[in-house]
């Protein structure tokens, strides 16, 4: 029986603590981590270790948990593994960059501590969009097209959007709307094999809220995700959860196979979908790990989801909607 929960966001939790916090990730780290400790707070007996970076002291923890402290010399890398060892259950909110969420599932995967997130294997798929695309495209399922950027002849028409393979929410994207600002772009960026391209599609940015357990997959929610241009990029200024979408069964059918594609998906994931004109359903990413769309889930469906996971370790999810309400979700961006 899990006691013991060491809970660690990476932004917020001393991943950062020898250089500056990037905003946009700390704002919507902080998001995510009130919501789950604010779930985790309703279950009884059980006790919380938080890791909070020495700038973010200020966040308010419930009761059932104590913080440890990141000071501005320490690298967690020092203490985070004997801190795993003496708790029951690890539940990680990293970003995908630099293997940084792939390489922390490995460290609890290696101790006798239950990763509360999806398998290290399935992090590693999924934190490279190029073969997470190329992956889920072999197993019939739809995908906006995706190319690396070196091997890009324009197989496509403008405009076009270039990301980082391994990147987080809208950091590092551009969008591209002319064959000269590919080239200045080419100039800007230090790897371009490090790069994917994509088809820009004027549509509706789409995200799933799941439930994911040894190859088969629960919809929570469908949200909308609130994206504009910004100075030549994108910016994510909110989040509609829980928004009205008539299709479920097509999003069920959807989750059915990524779930299959991708066994090793455990616990809540994010899946983000472009929905064109035409209203076909294109897979642009499969995020394991908690999602900013987590933050409004309880609000909109009146239903625990931290609670729910625990409980996955022994049984399959029982998901009962109190709720059916729409909530926005507004995200910092400075």
């Amino acid at each position: 029986m899990i006691k013991r929960i060491l809970v660690f966001e990476f932004i917020t939790g001393g991943g950062y603590a020898q250089q500056a916090l990037p905003s946009s990730l700390a704002n919507e780290g902080r998001l995510m981590l009130n919501a789950l400790l604010l779930n985790l707070a309703e279950l009884a007996d059980i006790q919380l270790t938080v890791l909070l970076d020495w700038r973010c002291a200020q966040i308010q923890l419930p009761d059932n948990a104590k913080a440890v402290l990141v000071a501005e010399d320490q690298l967690i890398d020092n203490f985070l593994p004997e801190l795993i060892e003496q708790v029951d259950a690890v539940w990680l909110i990293a970003p995908e960059t630099d293997a940084i969420l792939s390489k922390l599932s490995q460290w609890v995967e290696k101790k006798p501590t239950i990763l509360l997130n999806s398998s290290s294997a399935a992090v590693t798929l999924c934190s490279d969009k190029l073969s997470a695309i190329q992956h889920m495209e072999q197993q019939g399922i739809p995908v906006v097209k995706t190319l690396q950027l070196d091997k890009f002849h324009q197989d496509f028409d403008t405009p076009w959007v270039v990301k980082v393979k391994d990147g987080v929410g809208c950091i590092d994207n551009y969008y591209v709307s002319s064959k000269k600002k590919l080239k200045k772009i080419y100039k800007q960026i230090k790897q371009s094999s490090d790069y994917i391209i994509q088809p820009y599609i004027n549509g509706n940015s789409l995200s799933l809220s799941c439930l994911f357990k040894e190859g088969k997959g629960w919809l929570l929610c469908c949200n909308q995700q609130n994206i504009s241009l910004h100075q030549g990029g994108f910016e994510l200024s909110a989040c509609e959860v829980n928004i009205d979408y008539i299709k479920q069964a097509e999003l069920q059918q959807l989750i059915d196979r990524i779930a299959w594609a991708i066994p090793g998906l455990w616990g809540y994931a994010g899946i983000d979908l472009m929905q064109t004109k035409s209203g076909e359903l294109l897979l642009l990413e499969v995020n394991p790990r908690l999602t900013t769309s987590y933050v409004g889930i309880q609000a909109s469906l009146g239903i625990n989801v931290a609670k729910l996971v625990i409980e996955m370790l022994d049984k399959q999810p029982i998901i009962n909607k109190k709720l059916n309400r729409r909530r926005t979700i507004l995200i910092p961006n400075n």
